[in-house]
């Protein structure tokens, strides 16, 4: 029987039903799929990717759509209103063993293979969380998506998107390989001109959220003006979990709900499509309101 938390009981923790190799991610072999569930599969880490070095691609996978440094602005708080979100829906957070719950065992060389394991892991398991939830977002590819409001015509293809029961695009998702892209290792101009490719589909389907994902790391991305973006810290796929005085660190999972959370309200959509000219790599700032882009702009000047 399922335990009721108690604000005076001791942290509680929730262990996942073992096979010998890995977890089933079905109704049947979780009983119907109970919240305990939910939660354990939400706050655990994904499980590593099998990987052979000198057995996998070798070029990056790049785009034209840049963004430049100044029109990312750093997402201080993002975990606090990750976990915000997601108590309202979990409840408290608990503590959760960091051990794996799944065991992966297909190998991985391309972005094509590494992308369906990220669907695997992430959008099927987070699909069932949803429906747990009662959030009527799912996971699919381009073609069953539409942009509501309308688009025009568009030189890319996100490499996964969310839904609502209509099939309209609420959130996308960009995927590259994590032997090509070290997100965590790069300077910030260099990943901005990365960035730019899921600035470029959030703008074409006037979306507020979206993540630039290698599985591995993943950064989420909130449009906060025409030419400007907020960017969270880099999330590794390793990551539980924690509770540390309320707030501690997210999984990818956990930071997932929350994309299914915003996606699920009207706080999804953009109300103004700019163009290619956000990201074709030559937009200049006009009116700064963030201090650190008018410090960094200001930088930017003097070494010219």
């Amino acid at each position: 029987m399922a335990h009721s938390y108690q604000p005076t009981d001791p942290i509680l923790i929730y262990r996942l039903p073992q096979s010998p190799s890995h977890v089933k991610l079905n109704r049947q072999a979780y009983g119907g799929f109970p919240m305990a569930q939910a939660k354990a599969l939400t706050w655990s880490p994904l499980p590593n990717i099998l990987f052979s070095e000198g057995f996998s691609t070798e070029n990056e996978s790049n785009s034209d759509s840049t963004l430049q440094e100044w029109q990312l602005e750093d997402w201080d708080d993002f975990e606090t209103t990750v976990r915000a979100s997601t108590n309202k829906y979990l409840g408290l957070q608990m503590q959760v063993i960091p051990t794996q719950t799944e065991k992966e065992l297909i190998c991985v060389g391309n972005e094509h293979g590494l992308m369906s394991r990220f669907g695997q892991n992430v959008a099927h398991v987070m699909t069932e969380v949803n429906n747990q939830c009662g959030l009527s977002i799912r996971y699919g590819d381009y073609q069953v998506g539409r942009t509501i409001g309308g688009g025009y015509g568009r030189g890319g293809i996100p490499d996964l998107i969310l839904i609502d029961s209509q099939h309209g695009i609420r959130a996308v998702c960009e995927g590259k390989t994590f032997w090509t892209k070290k997100l965590g290792a790069v300077d910030c101009q260099l990943r901005a001109t990365w960035l730019g490719q899921l600035a470029r589909y959030m703008d074409d389907h006037h979306l507020v959220f979206g993540c630039y994902t290698t599985y591995q790391e993943s950064i989420f991305l909130k449009r906060v003006s025409d030419e400007t973006f907020r960017e969270s810290p880099v999330i590794l796929h390793s990551t539980a979990s924690t509770e540390i005085g309320g707030i501690g660190a997210v999984s990818l999972r956990e930071c997932f709900l929350y994309l299914a959370i915003m996606a699920s309200t009207d706080s999804y959509r953009y109300p103004t499509r700019y163009g290619p000219k956000l990201t074709n790599g030559y937009l200049t700032p006009r009116q700064r309101t963030s201090p650190r882009l008018l410090e960094d702009f200001a930088a930017m000047k003097l070494k010219d």
